[in-house]
């Protein structure tokens, strides 16, 4: 009876994984985790031109904050369709609410920056 119970459980729950991947904005793991602790986690990011900047393909994220490390242009398209592009500079830092999207580096040179993630209210 137990066991009946476990295979239950367990096909449940690869269902949910199943139905979550499909939506296109499981969150996949990218860049290099460099402190994950009880309070926050920060990831190294590095992106080529061209491809993708903060997750692969369509993503979402928690509300973060972004520093950015090296120049960069970036191209975010959101959900509903809007398109925007952004020049920024080296040191740029800035807040995010939480979102859905698909973030490109759109200019010529490597981009690097670091995302901050803060696990509990500061």
């Amino acid at each position: 009876m137990h066991m009946k119970i476990a295979t239950l459980i367990l096909v449940a729950l690869l269902t949910v994984s199943i139905a979550h991947a499909q939506s296109g904005i499981e969150p996949k793991p990218f860049g290099k985790v460099i402190l994950d602790n009880e309070k926050v986690k920060v990831t190294a990011i590095e992106s080529e031109p061209g491809k993708d900047m903060c997750g692969i393909g369509k993503h979402s994220h928690g509300p973060h904050l972004t520093v950015l490390l090296t120049e960069a242009t970036v191209t975010v398209t959101l959900p509903n369709g809007k398109v925007s592009t952004t020049k920024s500079a080296a040191g740029t830092t800035f807040w995010s609410e939480a979102e859905t999207h698909v973030v490109i580096n759109s200019g010529k040179n490597i981009v690097k920056a670091q995302i901050i993630e803060y696990k509990k209210k500061p």
